[in-house]
């Protein structure tokens, strides 16, 4: 049985030219600290222990199936960096559900649906990157990977300010500091944080595959220059798209007629489209991308005041 929920409906494109000068020696809100963020302190949850402040792949389930099925894939790790304990992350197989990855998420609740994940930390600050310390046993092509990204609530939506993403290059014995910097796509100062990190986030995985994780922090902090294509309005529904057909819409008529590529999880162009007839006054404009496999993409729309991108999730 496939795995009821994937890592890859929330995997950011972390793609196209940052927008961002790195300032470490400027006055500005200072990133925040995560809590429970070397896993020494846990609570018993439904019979289990969880760390504090963290959801689990068991809270998902339990969301997703509306009962509580203990999958066993998030546990204490005495192998710790520093300190006593760290997190273990371990995919496995749980009957009933099929192959479950280990996760872990930084957020109160989980609410509206799988790929509302919640919002997190609450967050001012812009810091520059995701520090933190993993070992990796197991199979590495299962995609362990951690996820930051910071939002804002626009008028009810969450806008997307700066997000990374980190997939574990290969195993690791001993513990290996990762340093993921934050790629910006804003100048908006987001209002949360949300973390991720998972034991695979590919659709098929190996039983076993463990990813142990300790001392998570956001360090440095990071400004961008203000420009008009950056906070413009594009809104892209449904999204996720289950047969890959998308409507995009904005209130601004030269998005909608513009010429725009969309690009895979490597970077390649998998889609593109010249810009529409001169002159052309729509509410909306309508992207199939039926024919590309299931995953997540990003499409960059090329507006005469830049670049403009948004994820989409197939």
């Amino acid at each position: 049985m496939k795995n009821p929920f994937s890592f890859s409906l929330s995997t950011p494109r972390l793609l196209g030219t940052a927008l961002v000068l790195l300032l470490p020696g400027l006055a500005a809100a200072q990133a925040p600290a995560i809590p429970n963020s070397s896993f020494e302190s846990w609570q018993p949850r439904a019979g289990e222990e969880a760390p504090d402040g963290w959801q689990t792949s068991d809270d998902i389930v339990e969301f997703l199936t509306q009962q509580r099925t203990p999958t066993g894939t998030v546990t204490k790790a005495p192998d710790a960096q520093q300190g006593t304990l760290a997190v273990q992350l371990q995919t496995r197989t749980v009957p009933g559900l099929g192959q479950i990855s280990g996760d872990i998420i930084l957020g109160s609740s989980l609410h509206g649906g799988v790929d509302d994940l919640p919002g997190g930390l609450p967050c001012t600050a812009r810091p520059a990157a995701l520090e933190f310390y993993y070992q990796m046993k197991g199979n590495v092509a299962d995609s362990a990977a951690a996820l930051v990204r910071l939002t804002r609530n626009v008028n009810g939506t969450a806008e997307l300010v700066a997000e990374a993403l980190f997939m574990v290059p290969a195993q690791t014995s001993a513990y290996t500091l990762a340093r993921v910097p934050l790629h910006y796509y804003s100048s908006l100062t987001p209002d949360s944080v949300m973390l991720r990190f998972t034991s695979g986030s590919v659709d098929i995985r190996t039983d076993g595959t463990t990813l142990l994780v300790d001392n998570i922090s956001l360090t440095g902090t990071v400004l961008a220059a203000r420009g008009p294509a950056k906070t413009a309005s594009l809104a892209v529904w449904p999204n996720p798209s289950p047969d890959g057909r998308y409507r995009l819409g904005s209130t601004e008529p030269a998005l909608l007629t513009a010429p725009l590529v969309v690009l895979d999880v490597a970077g390649r162009t998998v889609h593109r489209e010249a810009a529409l007839r001169p002159g052309l006054t729509t509410a909306e404009r309508f992207l199939d991308l039926g024919d590309l496999p299931a995953g997540v993409y990003t499409v960059q729309v090329q507006a005469p005041t830049g670049v403009i991108t948004r994820q989409l999730i197939r």
